[in-house]
């Protein structure tokens, strides 16, 4: 099982909507304080009993402020040493390019800030890492620099950007839940109604007395995964202890007015994919997925392209973009009944080394959305039952190039996903030795004790190096797309079909987001 977070919004109501603002508000002064107090090393036992008295809290209020204020700092010191390994690599990138400069030029100059810029940052990190120092600014960083440029920002006035700071810092609060308490959450107690619908009991703070101690949600519906979120509650209801599991909410209010996320655990899609019979490689790249399917024997039988250009959209846009192509894939794979082998990659040294390349190589890097694909993928193998394989995606390409690419007449990039399914069903990956289309390796006998990648390095360098003389590859292998079905080239290498599903549905025929019961059955 794992955890998953629906979200629904609430409809305006005038005698609710100002008990969850002043929840809200007590729960973000209450929630700096907390901070202020941690980070001068106080006890939390005794911060507990200071709060529930000072702010009129529940001790189950508190735990989940302390749940949310550990959790924040605790991602943060997470994230600092990857920072700081981040800021070196781009630092040593910036000395680099600072050599090759010349002096008494403005490019220079601007180089020299630039580093000068990337060492003050690393050392600031480095100091707060090494006394433990942790910053939050609660509000966001943006919006807090926003006042010293009113008219840019869109604020009339010191005043008008008070409040949107006022009201960004109190516009949510969280209720913690635990499987030994009533619907497995005591602070927010839900029940299913006959006709389907979630009704939230919600325990007001001790200080919000004259009001009442609840405030009553009915007729909730989860537009996306409202089953989910009900098996979840009726689970809490069974007399077995095992299956009782906890609930937990938050209230989080933007432009449009209230929004209630239940996060529940989620039971995975019966097993469909089926070990040994083959697999499904999926090459990513900035505007489209390639996908081949390769037999059990390692040879490629199918192969198509699905669209998915992310660029200039917004971050909705783009989720619901990648939706449809990962849908696409998942689909294919559970027809098929195949695992999927994807690339685990590693974005950060290239993102160091952008001041090197190109402008157009900077706007593919920074808008490929690799961990929203990675996550809409994990997810939507788990809810079909397709096992889903991560592979290093070293050399794949090179390697696809020189072994399928002109014995099937695949592009490069779906032999590059071909070599990806190969290397997940662990086979072989040597050099091709025979005569014909292929360009014969002779591996010297004292490589042979190296592993086969020391190879392949050599090869894409020099492959690196004839592109950079304008000359083709020694295989010729092509980076357009394959040749259509019935072609003179396509009908004189059988064994390769394209799927009719060779261009995914624009974003907006399915929601990206739809219940994969729909779509799996």
């Amino acid at each position: 099982m794992i955890q998953r977070t629906f979200a629904t919004r609430l409809s305006w109501d005038a005698a609710r909507d100002p008990l969850l603002d002043a929840y809200a508000n007590l729960y973000g002064r209450a929630e700096r304080t907390l901070f202020a107090r941690l980070r001068t090393g106080r006890p939390l036992a005794a911060t507990k009993r200071e709060f529930l008295v000072r702010f009129g809290l529940t001790a189950r209020q508190f735990n989940a402020l302390a749940a949310s204020v550990r959790g924040k700092i605790t991602a943060i010191q997470t994230r600092r040493p990857g920072l700081i390994a981040t800021l070196e690599r781009r630092i040593e990138r910036a000395r680099t390019v600072l050599a090759k400069t010349p002096k008494n030029t403005r490019a220079y100059h601007q180089k020299q800030r630039r580093l000068a810029a990337l060492q003050q940052r690393g050392t600031a990190l480095k100091g707060e890492g090494a006394v433990g120092t942790v910053r939050l600014c609660f509000g966001s960083r943006t919006l807090f620099r926003g006042q010293f440029a009113l008219a840019a920002n869109g604020y009339a006035s010191h005043n008008d950007w008070r409040r949107a700071w006022r009201e960004a810092r109190s516009n949510q609060f969280f209720v913690i839940g635990s499987k030994d308490e009533t619907a497995g959450c005591q602070g927010c107690v839900a029940t299913v109604d006959l006709d389907g619908t979630i009704t939230l009991r919600l325990r007001l703070p001790n200080a919000f007395a004259a009001c009442g101690k609840y405030v009553v949600i009915s007729g909730l519906r989860f537009r996306y995964g409202h089953q989910a979120v009900a098996a979840a509650i009726g689970r809490n209801l069974s007399p077995d202890q095992h299956h009782w599991e906890a609930l937990c909410w938050r209230f989080v209010r933007d432009r449009k007015g209230w929004r209630v996320l239940a996060t529940v655990s989620v039971h995975g899609g019966t097993r469909r994919s089926i070990e040994h019979i083959g697999m499904i490689g999926v090459d990513l790249n900035a505007d489209h997925l390639a996908v081949t399917d390769v037999d059990r024997f390692g040879n490629p039988i199918a192969s198509f392209r699905v669209p998915c250009r992310t660029r200039g959209t917004t971050h909705h846009q783009a989720r619901a973009i990648i939706g449809d192509a990962v849908r696409h894939v998942v689909t294919y794979a559970y027809l098929h009944q195949k695992p999927i082998v994807a690339e685990r990659l590693q974005f950060d040294e290239k993102k160091a080394a952008l001041e090197q390349r190109g402008a157009r190589y900077a706007r593919m890097l920074s808008g490929f959305a690799y961990a929203t694909l990675n996550a809409i993928l994990t997810a939507r193998c788990y809810d079909a039952g397709i096992a889903l394989r991560h592979v290093n995606p070293a050399f794949t390409s090179v390697i696809g190039a020189h072994t399928v690419a002109n014995r099937y007449g695949l592009s490069r990039h779906h032999a590059a996903a071909c070599a990806i399914g190969r290397r997940g069903m662990h086979l072989a990956e040597r050099p091709p030795r025979r005569l014909g289309d292929h360009v014969t390796f002779p591996l010297p006998v004292r490589n042979r004790g190296k592993h086969v990648w020391s190879f392949w390095r050599q090869v894409a360098r020099r492959e690196a190096a004839l592109r950079a003389h304008g000359r083709p590859g020694p295989t010729g292998a092509r980076s357009s797309p394959a040749p259509a079905p019935g072609s003179p080239r396509s009908a004189a290498r059988p064994g390769i079909h394209r799927t009719s599903g060779s261009s995914a549905p624009s974003a907006g025929g399915t929601p990206a987001r739809e219940p994969s019961a729909i779509l799996f059955g």
